[in-house]
């Protein structure tokens, strides 16, 4: 966890890898005050409300990716998931299939489609 060194009105104004004589404290990455220092001047709170909610979809993505590799990796069934996670994945697995397939249709190859 970083620790921080606060201006005389407590907020963070630099944030240290290790303790040092100006920062003491010891602070959660994901503390406001931290998030608040890391994003100063660059987003307002709508703005910082709509890149978290894009965030969360790439997450999304990122924990299915997760959990196909762990299935190829056989770390897991897809048996031992939920019904409804089971079900929920193997939607979107054909959804994406679909459309990648859809995509490679329209590639040209000397002006044959």
């Amino acid at each position: 966890m970083p620790f921080a060194q606060r201006n005389e009105q407590g907020q963070i104004i630099a944030l240290f890898n290790e303790a040092n004589s100006d920062a003491k404290e010891e602070v959660s990455a994901s503390h406001q005050d931290v998030l608040a220092f890391l994003t100063k001047g660059q987003f307002n709170e709508e703005e910082t409300k709509a890149y978290l909610s894009q965030t969360d979809y790439d997450m999304i993505r990122v924990v299915e990716d997760v959990i196909d590799l762990m299935i190829k990796k056989n770390l897991i069934l897809l048996t031992e998931l939920p019904a409804a996670a089971q079900h929920k994945l193997i939607t979107r697995k054909r959804l994406r299939a679909k459309f990648l397939l859809e995509d490679t249709l329209l590639i040209e190859d000397d002006n044959i489609l």
